[in-house]
């Protein structure tokens, strides 16, 4: 690739074609690896180990415990970098700064400039992630962000966020199996991923966790001479706000009170904290109301994740759903353990295809037609499977279901998300 001496990329559109051909084929091998990374990153300086950081590894609620921990600093007037994925609406989603992603100009300059300053290097090939994640820290610097919150994108050890080596916050949210083609078969091999991220510089918050990730993450902190601190869900049943968002919530508060103590913040009012747990990333129980049709978008995609979503949603919505679902590729025995969690006597199914167009090039869903074999394999009942999203939705949004529930990945809720908003009343 020659280098440019004029930017290239005029909009978020061009942004997002050109780093398509970043994406590796696969999830696995040789693209997951820290070695580009740090090299990357050290010619670019390690901005990274500049800004204070607050790093989220986990299996479920990343996002939103990065969403809340945003939120909670920003109440306590500082300035934060915030990166997270994948994103819904616009890849500038990966870079948010001051509370909200980069203006659309902004990414495009930026991104330019980086652009301009990486391709001198021809032997460093980073991955779309990579790329992003480096180019996240490097706006940071540009920005002098107060704090850093970056969420893991895949594990943690060799994830491409673990190049923070300065100190920093470790948060671990609930952790089960998922990704299990990479990081492990079991609890124990998935949580020694995810708590790579603790080095002798962290403090650490954990989620309540089961016995084997509870240990693991006791070892590595005694390993490490890090201080740990189990934080222990608060439910209110009462309110509207899901209980899986509570405990999230519940999770960031702590983590970012201790920070307050760390650095002497200022003190911010507990009605002005407590406020801040309406700041939910998109996809996350994303509620609109299509005429008479309530519609509900979250991206569950694993048994845990669909287990905590479900559990709020018969909580506030006890009527008979129906179900638009769709997953990423995944072994069989994954995708029936999540049917199972949705799987309900009263309620109506769709599944549908799609394909990622993100982080891993060609990346396609489990075919609806064997989502829907599995399901009734499992329910001894017969289902639709309907292979354009949009077509299904509309097959749902005409059913006779009060309540449509868009879910099992967060990229099927990208691709309607806007569609829903246009239509919502």
């Amino acid at each position: 690739m020659k280098n440019r001496t004029e930017p290239t990329l005029t909009s978020v559109e061009d942004a997002e074609r050109f780093l398509l051909a970043y994406s590796p084929e696969k999830q696995a091998g040789e693209t997951y690896t820290l070695g580009r990374m740090r090299l990357l990153m050290e010619r670019l300086g390690n901005p990274q180990n500049d800004i204070p950081a607050v790093h989220i590894a986990g299996t479920s609620g990343k996002t939103s415990t990065a969403y809340y921990v945003r939120a909670l600093l920003e109440a306590h007037g500082k300035k934060t970098g915030l990166t997270t994925s994948p994103h819904i609406s616009s890849i500038t989603e990966r870079v948010q700064v001051h509370g909200k992603p980069l203006e659309d100009q902004a990414f495009i300059n930026y991104l330019n400039e980086f652009i301009a300053i990486i391709e001198q290097w021809p032997d460093i090939r980073p991955t779309y992630f990579e790329l992003l994640t480096a180019f996240a820290f490097w706006v940071f610097k540009q920005e002098s962000v107060d704090y850093m919150v970056i969420e893991v994108g895949l594990g943690g050890l060799l994830d491409a966020t673990n190049v923070v080596n300065a100190r920093k916050v470790c948060v671990i949210t609930p952790i089960g199996l998922d990704h299990t083609e990479v990081l492990g078969s079991t609890v124990t091999e998935i949580a020694e991923q995810k708590t790579g991220i603790i080095n002798n510089s962290s403090t650490v918050f954990t989620a309540q966790q089961d016995d084997e990730a509870e240990r693991v993450i006791h070892e590595t902190c005694e390993r490490h001479d890090t201080s740990l601190q189990t934080v222990a869900p608060v439910i209110d049943e009462s309110t509207s706000v899901p209980l899986f968002q509570q405990e999230n919530f519940g999770l960031a508060f702590e983590v970012v009170r201790y920070i307050a103590e760390r650095d002497g913040l200022a003190n911010v009012s507990q009605e002005i904290l407590k406020s801040c747990i309406a700041n939910t990333p998109p996809g996350r129980f994303e509620t609109y109301h299509v005429g008479e049709k309530t519609v509900i978008l979250d991206g569950a995609h694993n048994p845990q994740k669909l287990h905590a979503f479900v559990r709020s949603l018969r909580l506030h919505h006890p009527e008979p759903i129906g179900w638009l679902v769709g997953f990423v590729s995944a072994p069989e025995q994954k995708v029936t353990a999540c049917l199972r969690e949705i799987a309900n006597e009263s309620d109506d199914y769709i599944f549908t295809d799609f394909t990622v167009g993100q982080d891993i090039k060609g990346r396609k869903s489990v075919p609806a037609r064997e989502v829907e074999r599995l399901m009734e394999q499992a329910t001894r009942k017969t289902y639709d499977a309907i292979s354009e999203p949009q077509e299904a939705l509309n097959q749902l949004l005409a059913s006779k279901k009060r309540t449509v529930v868009v879910t099992g990945s967060l990229y099927l809720v990208a691709k309607l998300r806007q569609s829903v908003i246009d239509q919502a009343t």
